[in-house]
This record gives C-alpha cells, structure tokens and sequence, in this order.
C-alpha cells in the first residue's frame, strides 16, 4: 500500500489539473466569443512586452513540466508547482495582453493574430495535461509521443508571440499581405498552366476520327467541315489571356504596398509607449489595406472558377469588380501615413491609368 503521503500528492495533482482545465476551457470560451471593447486602462504595460514575458515563461515552464512527464523519479508535487504557476501568472498574463490589444488601437490583423495564437496554446496545454500520470507507474510510450508533440507545439507558438513583440505591427502586416500575395501567384500560374482549348480540340479530335466513315465524298464546303475548322477560335481563350493580363497587373500592386506603405507604417511593437501609438484612422486604412489584399485572392479564386466553367458574363463582371476594388485601394493610400505626397503617390496614378486600359 502506497504510504499517504504519496496518495495526497496524487491527488493534490489530480485536484490541480482538473483546475487548470477549467481554467483553460474558460479562457477558450473567452477567445471564442466576440471581443467586447474595453475603456482605456491607465499606466497599463505594453502589451506585447508582457505577451512576450508571458511567453517566455510559458515555454520554460512547459519545458520543465514535459521532461518532469517524460522521466523518472515521477514527482507528482514538482508538477503541481508548475501547474499552478501556469495558472496564476503566465496564462493570465496573456489574456490580460489580449485584452489590452484592441482592435481599435491595434488592429484587426495583430489582435486577431494574438487571438489565434492563445487558442492553439489552451488547446495545446489541455493536450498536455491530458498525457500527465495520474499515478506512479508513469507514462506510456504513446502518451509520451503526445506529450512531446504538444510541447513542440507550445514552444512554436511561444516563439511566434515573442517574435511579434519584435518584429511588431508592420512585420506582421507584411507577412500578411505577402502570403495573401503567393496565393494570388499560385492562381495566376494554374491559368497560365490551363489550356481551355484542350477540350474542344479533344471535341474536334474525336468528330474528325469519325469524319471519313461518313464523309469520304463530303464537298469541302460542308457546314460540318466548317464548323469544325471554326472550332479553334475560342472565345473563352481570349478571355483568359485578358484574365491574366488583369490578374498580373494587379499583382505587382502587392510588393509596392509592402514596401511604400506597410513597411512605412509606425510600427508598434513592445517598446512602443501609448503616446506613440498610431492614429484611430491610421489603424482602420491599414486595416483595410490588409483586406483588400485578401479580397483580391479571393475575388481570383471566383473569376477562374467561372472561367473555367465557360462563364464569359460572370468573369467579364468580376473582372470589373476586381479592378474597381484595386484602384479603391490604391486611392486609399494614395498619401503617405503622415498625409503627403511621396514617389507611391505618382506611381499609384500611372498603375490606376494601366489597369484602367485592360477593363472596359
């Protein structure tokens, strides 16, 4: 029989985890529901510097606790000590930072990326708690391959945190925008790689096979035999070609508003102090600018479906939709972030007046 001193560490362990997922279920609760303003906290910290602290506590101490899971002696009591230090500081601590991160103050990008990030962190940590022995005989070859895949999991998103403290604001917008502009890349390549003549030429293949059984005497100016020859003509090939001549211009939009306008915006990362924030209006244009780069890509992915489909009104349509929304977003960030005129400002104009010539 296992002395009582064991079995009330044990379940002084079992006690503490069944507290700790509580604790992250409520906090899961709270990143899914919709964010509630908050007024303005006086003297409050940088958020991201204390995300960054937080983060890097959390890793040290998940460190701790899975090699405290992996090996022998098993200490039930060690554990508990780093449970409840997650609970009662680093934790809390990051959903305090996310807190103080309003989108108002610190956009919808940067919020909703902290955001994310916490949410793989509970759901992490609950996988953890879940490979920890409830008892001395220790932990199984399986629930060890979990533990050790969680761990990494929390160490990653822990890094990502600590490097957003960094990098700050402008990196992350960049990232963004550079990712949604590989996506719009990867569509323009998969049109250029798509040949809508393939069909019907495999159409005309198989009606000019079966042409001499039926026409050997057939005069040469038979409706069929034109018909056929009139078949390499394809409409939907020259839409394409104005598709790609649309979706090429308004990619070279993307490392331009990187460079002359996410990167010039005024960064915010964990040395920023309140009086150095950047303006309300500030916060929504690069907000939007974000979105427009999003919407672009997702606008692509509706005008290659109806090309491919043969919908040559519903892509002549979102042709004009996209090109609308383009120059809606280079006139809105046709001034500098301080209000003046700078070298994106004339090139904004001369790329307006180009992909004005593509769409009629």
């Amino acid at each position: 029989m296992a002395p009582s001193k064991d079995l009330d560490a044990l379940a002084a362990l079992q006690n503490t985890i069944a507290n700790l997922k509580t604790l992250l279920h409520r906090f899961q609760t709270a990143l899914q529901s919709p964010t509630v303003a908050h007024p303005p906290i006086e003297d409050s910290p940088n958020p991201l510097a204390l995300l960054s602290d937080a983060s890097q506590i959390l890793k040290a101490q998940t460190t701790k606790l899975s090699l405290l899971i992996l090996n022998k002696p098993f200490s039930p009591s060690a554990i508990v000590f780093i449970l409840n230090s997650l609970s009662n500081s680093c934790l809390p601590a990051m959903m305090s930072a996310l807190e103080l991160c309003p989108v108002e103050i610190y956009t919808k990008v940067l919020h909703h990326y902290i955001q994310t990030s916490l949410s793989r962190i509970m759901m992490e940590l609950l996988g953890l708690l879940a490979s920890i022995p409830q008892d001395e005989h220790g932990i199984e070859k399986t629930r060890g391959r979990d533990t050790l895949a969680s761990t990494g999991v929390l160490w990653a998103e822990c890094d990502k945190l600590v490097a957003l403290s960094l990098g700050g604001l402008t990196r992350l917008a960049a990232e963004r925008v550079e990712e949604y502009h590989g996506l719009l890349k990867d569509a323009i390549a998969e049109l250029e790689q798509w040949d809508p003549d393939e069909d019907s030429d495999s159409d005309t293949d198989s009606l000019t096979s079966n042409r001499g059984k039926i026409s050997s005497a057939r005069p040469v100016d038979d409706p069929l035999e034109q018909s056929l020859q009139g078949l390499s003509l394809s409409p939907i090939a020259a839409l394409r070609k104005r598709t790609l001549a649309t979706l090429r211009i308004i990619r070279v939009l993307y490392p331009a508003l990187i460079k002359r306008r996410v990167l010039t915006f005024p960064n915010v990362n964990s040395t920023t102090t309140a009086e150095n924030l950047p303006l309300s209006s500030q916060i929504r244009n690069l907000d939007e600018l974000v979105e427009h780069t999003k919407q672009f890509t997702e606008e692509t992915d509706e005008v290659a479906g109806a090309l491919y489909a043969g919908d040559e009104e519903e892509v002549d349509d979102r042709l004009r939709g996209l090109v609308e929304m383009s120059k809606i977003c280079v006139q809105e960030v046709q001034l500098s972030w301080s209000g003046h005129v700078d070298e994106f400002t004339d090139w904004g104009e001369k790329w307006t007046a180009r992909v004005e010539e593509l769409v009629v």
